[in-house]
This record gives structure tokens, sequence and C-alpha cells, in this order.
């Protein structure tokens, strides 16, 4: 009796979560694909983004953001606290996942969110991308997606909430990954390390703790969003 109410039990947590496990398994299944190509670029404009507000946040200014199609890109500034410039990127995008994901115990800050995000992202693009570039208006385009979404409908903005927090967090965890397999020195966490005086060609090991340590926060973040849900779900 106790096996049958286990099984039910975890079925029913995988029926909760089945929009959650659908979206994952498309993202893995079509990653390098050209369906999945443009969600990846924005949302590494959402870890630029991260990059320029941690900036302005710190007391910084934000000279130029700019995304590749390559999913390569860069954020430009001039002063604020820089450690928590270089960690808000994959970890900023880490939170915003792990954020639209719990807030979906609360439909209505869920789509305030993902309105927030779609509007941010195309504020950041108008004051900060040069006009004219494919990153400008893929900028402009994703963030008045994500805002429509959030004010059309709950449901459409479930879907996109769902949809794009899995993407963050899975970018997130693909970045730490392959960054750092094949150039730590380019990475946020490289950086860092250059920044506190250790060459990460030389002696890569302090980017490797750094990353690691972001990896564990936002994975800690992540789980965190999801029992938040599992736990929702039994009461």
């Amino acid at each position: 009796m106790r096996l049958f109410s286990r099984t039910r039990y975890i079925i029913g947590v995988f029926w909760y979560f089945r929009y959650y496990v659908l979206c994952t398994g498309l993202a893995m299944a079509f990653w390098d694909t050209g369906l999945i190509k443009p969600f990846r670029f924005f949302v590494v404009l959402v870890h630029e983004v991260n990059h320029a507000a941690a900036a302005l946040l710190t007391g910084g200014e934000v000279v130029e953001i700019r995304t590749h199609w390559n999913e390569s890109g860069h954020t430009l500034a001039r002063g604020g606290i820089y450690p928590l410039i270089s960690a808000a990127g994959y970890v900023g995008s880490a939170l915003i996942g792990s954020l639209l994901i719990y807030t979906g115990l609360y439909p209505q800050a869920q789509r305030f969110v993902l309105l927030c995000i779609g509007a941010v992202c195309m504020g950041m693009t108008m004051a900060y991308t040069p006009l004219g570039g494919v990153d400008f208006f893929l900028g402009i385009g994703g963030g008045f997606v994500l805002c429509a979404m959030a004010i059309k409908s709950q449901r459409m903005a479930r879907v996109g909430s769902v949809w794009m927090g899995v993407m963050l967090c899975l970018y997130s965890l693909f970045d730490f990954r392959t960054d750092l397999w094949y150039h730590a020195e380019r990475t946020d966490a490289g950086l860092l390390s250059a920044y506190w005086g250790l060459d990460p060609l030389q002696v890569p090991y302090l980017a490797y703790l750094i990353a690691l340590s972001w990896v564990l926060l936002s994975l800690a973040c992540m789980y965190r969003a999801m029992r938040a849900l599992v736990l929702k779900r039994k009461s």
C-alpha cells in the first residue's frame, strides 16, 4: 500500500512538472539546431544585461552591450564593483530562471516577472546596443515578445515563463561546462581570477573554484524553486 502511495505521489510530481520536463526535453533534443538558436541568443543577451544591471546598481556606467550570433557577447562598463558585475551574468541568469519557475506558485507575480524581463531587455538594448546590428533587432524583438506574452493572458505568460526559466537554467550550466573546459581565460570566472591577480592561463585553479561556487549557488537556487513547487503540491 505504501509503495502504491509513493508511486502515485512520484507520478503526481512528474505530472505537475510535465511542462518543465517537456521543455527541457525539447531544448536538449534540438539544442544544436536552428530551432533553438534564437532562444540561446536571447539567453546570452539576458546574461549580458545582468552584467550591465549589476554595473549600474553598484555605481558603474555601462558603455556597450553586444551579443553575437555565435553566442559570444560582451558588456563594457566603467566603475562599479567588479566581482559582483562578473558574477551577475551566470548567477543572475540562473536566479532569473529559478524565479520564473518559483513564481509558478503565483501566476500574477509570474506575469509581472516575465514583463519586467522583457521590458528591461528592450530598454537595455535600446540604450546600449548600437542600432542596426542583429543583436539590436533580436534584443528588441525578444523583449517585445516576452512583454506581449505577459500582457496577453495568464496562460501565455505561463508558457513563456516555463520556457524561459528552463532555457536560462540550462544555458547557465551549459556555459559553465563548455567555457571552462575549452578557454577558461575568456570566461567571467577567468576574468575575475585575473582581476584578483592570478592569470588563468598559468594558474587556472582559482577560475575553476570561482566557477564551481557559481554553479553550486545556481543549482541551490534552482533546487529551492523546484522544491517549493513540490511542497505546494503536497499541501
